[in-house]
């Protein structure tokens, strides 16, 4: 005889086997960029941010990450389809062979489309609350495509023409990294896990008010890459929002950089926010073309480092050196990272300067 709570745990891990081939990183990935950055906003702008999120999102910020992607082939959002992505000249840039990063500033794409919608989202803009409701969570999303390497190269439209095998499944090395490595990954940390008597039959929470649970699916990863935050990558965290700054795999490695994003707070309630704490003031939100050429140069150092359509990617080298070096894991970190710091700036208490 099957019980109840037997029943829900076939039901779950038989949706987190099927999750690969179905969604996409505009899905968890997205969503789990989106809580790391909520962990860390500043207790003050997270209620600005509350203000901005629909009542349904339960105070999540995660809820509406995936939205751009949801919406961008609907017939009045079609302009924004190329703002996930931007493609350096293919003179500089053509993985794995050599890798650069250039933007120009006069075309629609992803470095425009963060700036814009930083700025759209900024109180003094003057904009009503639609536009800025929109503005966040086209800023949350595109954040999170910048830190997807395959979406600052043209090689082969993003890796999308570029087949590869995954799991014994047939595939492009562009949905390899958009979602088939980070469900491995969570399906990993859930092989062992102890069953939560709280999924519901389709795999959601009887409680979903909590504004920092993640979901069913990605919990576990989210914690573990939290706790990555903490210990081990805990003295880079403020060195991630910093401009012009070539973020390394390893931990131990020096970072420099002149210029950085503003965290300040009168209120250390939060000890994750507390760690981002320092005094300096950058003059730009967002720094999105400089972000780029360190997450372009993956596209040559691991992306497409050992690319081989007739190898199954899910195992050996390849992926070994993916999990080993906690690229994937770093990517997610140090993308909540940055839409924390951008969010913290754009949305904190301004000082009035004529006092």
């Amino acid at each position: 005889m099957i019980t109840m709570f037997q029943k829900k745990r076939i039901v779950f891990f038989v949706l987190i086997c099927f999750i690969p081939h179905v969604l996409s990183w505009g899905f968890v990935g997205h969503q789990i960029t989106a809580a790391i950055g909520q962990r860390f906003l500043s207790p003050d702008v997270y209620q600005k941010v509350l203000e901005l999120l629909p009542k349904e999102a339960h105070g999540n910020l995660s809820y509406i990450a995936a939205w751009a992607d949801q919406i961008k082939h609907k017939a009045e959002y079609r302009f924004t389809s190329p703002m996930h992505y931007t493609n350096p000249t293919p003179l500089i840039d053509n993985p794995p062979s050599h890798c650069g990063f250039d933007w120009n500033a006069g075309k629609v794409d992803l470095i425009t489309a963060i700036h814009n919608y930083s700025n759209r989202l900024d109180p003094n803009s003057d904009l009503s609350f639609w536009p800025r409701a929109e503005a966040l969570r086209f800023l949350v999303h595109f954040i999170g495509d910048l830190h997807m390497p395959l979406h600052l190269t043209g090689r082969a439209k993003g890796g999308n023409g570029l087949r590869a095998i995954f799991e014994g499944h047939s595939t492009s090395v562009h949905a390899i990294w958009d979602s088939s490595i980070i469900y491995k990954r969570i399906r990993e940390f859930n092989e062992n896990a102890t069953f939560d008597p709280n999924f519901t039959e389709d795999g959601s929470r009887f409680n979903s008010s909590d504004p920092l649970s993640g979901g069913p699916f990605y919990d576990l990863y989210l914690d573990y890459i939290i706790n990555l935050m903490l210990t081990t990558w805990r003295k880079e965290l403020t060195h991630w929002t910093f401009c012009n700054v070539d973020f390394k795999l390893s931990p131990d490695l020096p970072l420099s950089s002149p210029d950085q994003l503003y965290f300040s707070s009168t209120n250390e309630s939060s000890d994750h926010f507390s760690l981002l704490m320092n005094q300096k003031i950058s003059f730009s939100t967002a720094c999105p073309e400089y972000w780029a050429v360190a997450i372009n140069r993956l596209n040559c150092q691991v992306t497409l480092n050992g690319y081989d359509p007739k190898l199954d990617l899910s195992i050996g080298e390849y992926y070994d050196r993916i999990v080993n070096e906690k690229v994937i894991e770093k990517l997610l970190a140090i993308s909540g990272i940055r839409i924390a710091a951008v969010l913290n700036t754009i949305l904190r208490e301004k000082k009035d300067s004529s006092k």
